[in-house]
């Protein structure tokens, strides 16, 4: 006879869930840093530079959506935590906030107390405020990319302005056919995000939103084991 299924319960899951929003912060700060890796070359692309080709991997479209989601899930993890195991000032939880009993409104208001001075930190952080912009102001976050291609010429481009591909040295005539092009391909080092270096921002990000998760211990000390009632997903 098969053992019965581990269950979990309601505070575990709620975790769970604010665990794998991390996960996902992680995950997207990983990509970021693969977009940027060319490809192993196949016998075709040796042929084509070869001839003149230029082979470059597209990593401007799937380097900046991952950052775009890099930005939205650490940022989320607060309001997650706060949502989840306190009391959320969002009108749309009004109702069904009001409908818990009276013993859990009174604790979830009090995590909410314990727990303001570390959520309100994390939304000053200024990577909160490019997240913002990306979605609710610009449609991208200030971020850019600065590099040196190999024939010496400094290129700029940001999420809504992309680096060529490749550069030519351009020879007198009678040299032209020794014309190659060169693929442009940043470094993870190129890039910036608020003047500040992109990739070290984010990893600093990310261990602030893991301290977030500590609440935990809060959510121990103010519910211990009463019910935490999960939120509706759909208000």
């Amino acid at each position: 006879m098969s053992d019965p299924p581990i269950t979990q319960s309601a505070q575990e899951e709620l975790w769970a869930g604010i665990d794998l929003k991390h996960d996902h912060a992680q995950f997207h700060l990983e990509r970021m840093s693969a977009a940027l890796r060319p490809p192993e070359p196949t016998a075709y692309d040796v042929i084509m530079e070869s001839h003149g080709g230029s082979v470059s991997p597209n990593w401007h479209r799937p380097f900046y959506a991952h950052l775009d989601a890099f930005l939205s899930a650490a940022r989320s993890i607060p309001e997650l935590i706060r949502c989840c195991f306190g009391y959320d000032t969002d009108g749309r939880m009004r109702d069904w906030f009001a409908e818990l009993s009276a013993e859990e409104q009174d604790r979830r208001k009090l995590f909410s107390e314990r727990f303001r001075d570390s959520y309100v930190a994390f939304r000053q952080v200024p990577l909160g405020t490019a997240r913002h912009d990306t979605e609710h102001r610009r449609g991208y976050p200030p971020a850019c990319v600065t590099t040196i291609g190999l024939l010496g010429i400094t290129y700029v481009g940001t999420p809504i302005t992309r680096l060529p591909t490749s550069e030519t040295r351009r020879l007198p005539a009678e040299y032209g056919w020794m014309e190659r092009p060169r693929a442009v391909r940043p470094l993870w080092s190129d890039f910036q995000i608020n003047g500040e270096p992109l990739f070290a921002t984010c990893q600093s990000y990310v261990a602030q939103s893991q301290t977030l998760i500590e609440g935990a211990i809060i959510a121990q000390e103010v519910h211990g084991s009463n019910e935490v009632t999960p939120p509706q997903s759909d208000v």
